[in-house]
């Protein structure tokens, strides 16, 4: 608890001052006044105000010169048992060998130390928590596209199944081949549709169609006729690109089609155990 006895006391004798009259001032007793010299209890905020006022000093001069004190009684606490060090870098206090952490490349206090090694928990705790919460979140994701892409999958499924069995039953042929050909729309159609949703080498290829180079540079003269070539040129060349595109991208697709019944179970067990696609 904070000493402010000897600075009143102090304060009151440079200016020549008795209990009494410092009492007078402050409208209560001398015993009052004499209680808090001799630090047997200490005056309210709003006193030590008045006091300060009283002698034309900063309010601050109370923890000032309380402080020093306190460090000169720790200095004069030093023995060679325990001598002093300095003070704290971090806090100012005084560091004696008993309570150091850390003498170079600056002193510190163990108080301080422990500080700073609790905040560093805290923030390896709170960075560890947000690794954790980003882990969570990344694998609610993969589920929620796995679970959408097996719903789309057998939603597509069911729909080219049926569509395979009109196409046999529209042909004429048997029960036998209407059979087979709606497990077989079924099949690709699930496997297909399903791994679309998801990362992997299905999703890779499908999209893959139509990534190729753009169109080559034209050379052709400055005038009429050499802007005529030059459209016309373009117009060829977006044309043959976008027949390029079909044709590749239907291709691409087609053969993920073929793999994805190979592809489906490797795939779906990657998914489950929330890993991401290499």
């Amino acid at each position: 608890m904070p000493q402010y006895g000897k600075i009143i006391s102090r304060l009151r004798k440079e200016h020549n001052m008795t209990q009494a009259e410092l009492g007078a001032k402050l409208n209560v007793s001398f015993q009052a006044v004499s209680k808090w010299e001799n630090d047997l209890a200490q005056p309210d905020f709003a006193t030590m105000n008045e006091i300060a006022k009283i002698f034309q000093v900063p309010l601050t001069v109370f923890a000032e010169e309380n402080a020093a004190e306190s460090r000169a009684a720790a200095v004069a606490e030093s023995t060679e048992d325990d001598p002093l060090l300095g003070y704290c870098s971090v806090c100012g206090n005084i560091v004696h060998q008993s309570n150091v952490a850390q003498q170079r490349p600056k002193l510190v206090c163990r108080a301080c130390a422990e500080e700073q090694a609790e905040k560093e928990r805290a923030e390896a705790e709170a960075a560890q928590k947000k690794r954790r919460d980003e882990e969570l979140h990344r694998r609610a994701r993969i589920r929620h596209m796995r679970n959408l892409g097996l719903g789309w999958g057998a939603v597509g499924g069911v729909i080219l199944a049926v569509l395979a069995v009109i196409g046999v039953v529209a042909a004429k042929q048997n029960a036998g081949i209407a059979v087979l050909g709606g497990v077989l729309g079924a099949l690709f159609g699930f496997t297909f549709i399903a791994q679309l949703f998801w990362d992997g080498f299905v999703a890779d290829t499908a999209l893959a169609g139509g990534k190729i180079i753009g169109t080559p540079g034209i050379i052709f003269s400055f005038d009429l006729d050499g802007f005529i070539f030059l459209i016309a040129m373009k117009i060829l060349f977006a044309v043959l690109k976008f027949l390029v595109f079909l044709i590749t991208s239907l291709a691409c697709v087609l053969f993920a089609v073929v793999c994805s019944p190979f592809t489906f179970f490797p795939c779906l067990l990657r998914v489950n155990r929330g890993e991401e696609a290499d």
